[in-house]
Order: C-alpha cells, then structure tokens, then sequence
C-alpha cells in the first residue's frame, strides 16, 4: 500500500474521530462553579496528639443555597468525613456550620489535609495544606545527635546537653528560652526542635544562670577543638565545618546535604551544630495576640536558609559599624566557620550558650 494510501486513511479516521468527539464536547456540559475560595485555620507545625478545629470559610452559593464539607486527612483517615449535607445540618441532624475537629496522631511526619465545599449541579471547590507533628527534646524530631553520656542542664523545663572545649563549657542544643525571640516560621510547636532566632539584645539575656554568649576567643578554641592551626579572629577558620556539624535528621530526613568540599560529617567536637537557618525579625509586635500555636511576638519575622545554614551569635560588637553585631555561621556546601555581621536589633541568629571553668 503506497504511502498516499495510508495517509488518506488516517485522515478520515481522524475527521472520524473529530466528528465523535465534538459531538460529545457538545452534548457535554460542565457543571457551574461555587463561588470564592475555599480557606481554613491549620498550623504548619503542631505537638504530638494536638486537636485541631478547622473552620471553613470563603466559599458562596451563586443562587444563596446551602453548601456541604467533608475532609480527609491523610495517611490516617481512609474515607473523608462529611461535617455537613446540603441541607445545613450534620450527621447526627445538628446545625453545623462545615467545622472539622482532627486529633492529630503521635507519629513525627507530615499530615495532609483536604477540605471540600459542595452543592448539587455545582463543581466543588477544594483546599489542601499540610502540617508537621514535631517533638521537642533530646530525644524528639531531631535525632541521631549523639548526647549519650553527656552531663545535662536545666533550665526552665528544657534540658541541654553540654560538652567541655579547652577551658570552657558549651551547650550541644539551641538555646530556646519563650521569654525572646521568635520559633520557626512563628511555631511555638518548634521552638525546642530547632530552638528560638534571637536578635543580638536578646540573645545578652537568654543564656542560663551562670552561662553566657560565646566571644570571639571562645570560638577560636572551639576552633582549634577542631582542627585548625593559626586561626585569626573575625576571620574565615579553614577547613573544621565536618568537625562541628552534627549529623542529624529532623523528623527523619537527614539535615546537613552531603558535599564532597565538606567531607564526611565527625561532629568531632560534639558541639552538634544542625542547619536550621537564620531569620529576619522585623519589628515587634506592641501587643502580641494569644495563641496557642503561633507566636506573635515577631508577626512580620521570615526564616531562611533552613538545611543549608547553621548561625550563630558571637558576644563581639562590631567596633566600626554602631548597631552591628558579629555572628558565625556554616554553609552546607563549604568546609570552613566563617563570620559576618547582623543588625543587633532585627537580624535573627541561633544562640549557644558557654560557661568558663
């Protein structure tokens, strides 16, 4: 069959094809939409068994008639649960206005959760967010930081492990003290996972009893702990990143990224330092609202660098430059402790604490 054949056929099974399925578009109509978007309340992170009441919002009925919700939650609810029918009431006959109230399992992961707003000959209209059970604690969302063995302070109701470098004490967690500062992304469920990000002032105030910021001296011994020889002060330490950085997993994925410039994490110093970022603070709020999942103490704070930077405030101001502090920090990517300089009142870094022997 020549090739002119074959291509007339396959021109009138297409116009073939073409015919049917315009005429199915035609007998086809697609049902109208509910009006606006579909919104409700559901904290990025929560604690372990948290119940949360979500309560939707948004969405209209285009000729003023009743719309119907129902949710899942996933992994855990195998069929979604309907809150409220089309004729305004719920399953047991109730007035209802669509709210859905979720206790949240034990089990550190991600939940995903699906809201949907319906009426009959309408297209429903769906939400989906997402949050994260975590756990505060040595032993909690962060894990395989090897505290071990190690002697433990308390202050408030959080524990810190601490090791000894040279002359000096230093505490192996974030300093989460409620009293400053902000949690990530403004999470109080977060604020003894990855500790709190503190402005230069109040990191001056949050150390323990008898603890106070590191100087700078304090981090060239934690330095040479670690290997390096000849270091400066307020200078890039060459090569000791692996020695500092703490292997560690939050909720089971592995923090710090592998690159090759790094090197096989040792944490040989035990000082366990995880990548949780750094935040921009911006101004406090005059009167924080109540909350008891979000922190408002900061409302316009952003966080950054998560996985990828591990900063922290050193005592040191710097001379030459009013209202700027310097702090050190790591990359995930290169193998030395290098330094810069925050705004004292609205850069946002984490803060260890030490203590002179």
């Amino acid at each position: 069959m020549s090739f002119r054949k074959l291509t007339s056929i396959a021109f009138i099974i297409a116009a073939a094809l073409c015919t049917l399925s315009c005429k199915e578009d035609e007998d086809s109509t697609v049902p109208p939409s509910l009006k606006g978007s579909l919104a409700f309340n559901l904290p990025e992170y929560i604690q372990p068994e948290t119940v949360v009441k979500m309560v939707p919002s948004g969405v209209t009925h285009p000729d003023g008639g009743e719309i119907g919700y129902y949710w899942k939650v996933s992994p855990t609810m195998k069929k979604a649960d309907t809150t409220r029918f089309e004729n305004g009431l719920d399953k047991n006959g109730n007035p209802s206005d669509g709210s859905f109230t979720h206790k949240f399992s034990d089990t550190l992961q991600t939940y995903t959760v699906q809201g949907y707003a319906y009426a009959k000959g309408y297209s429903y209209v769906s939400k989906t967010s997402y949050t994260t059970v975590v756990k505060g604690g040595i032993d909690g969302s962060i894990t395989n930081l090897v505290f071990k063995g190690l002697p433990v302070i308390t202050a408030g109701s959080v524990k810190y492990p601490y090791v000894t470098i040279g002359s000096t004490d230093w505490l192996c967690r974030n300093i989460s003290n409620a009293s400053a500062g902000a949690p990530f992304d403004n999470s109080k469920a977060m604020e003894d996972v990855f500790g709190r990000y503190y402005s230069y002032e109040e990191a001056l105030e949050v150390c323990p009893e008898g603890w106070q910021l590191p100087t700078e001296a304090d981090w060239l011994e934690a330095a040479a702990a670690a290997g390096a020889e000849g270091a400066e002060a307020y200078d890039t330490i060459e090569g000791v990143a692996a020695a500092l950085m703490g292997n560690g997993y939050f909720n089971g994925d592995l923090m710090w990224e592998y690159w090759p410039e790094v090197g096989e994490i040792t944490n040989a110093t035990g000082l366990s330092f995880i990548p949780t970022g750094y935040a921009t603070l911006g101004a406090k709020a005059s009167s924080p609202q109540e909350d008891e999942n979000i922190d408002n103490r900061y409302p316009q704070a952003q966080f950054h660098g998560y996985s990828e930077y591990a900063v922290f405030w050193t005592a040191d101001l710097v001379e030459e430059s009013e209202g700027m502090a310097y702090y050190r920090y790591l990359i995930s990517e290169v193998p030395d402790l290098m330094i810069s300089m925050g705004d004292t009142k609205t850069f946002g870094a984490a803060v260890r604490c030490v203590r002179k022997k």
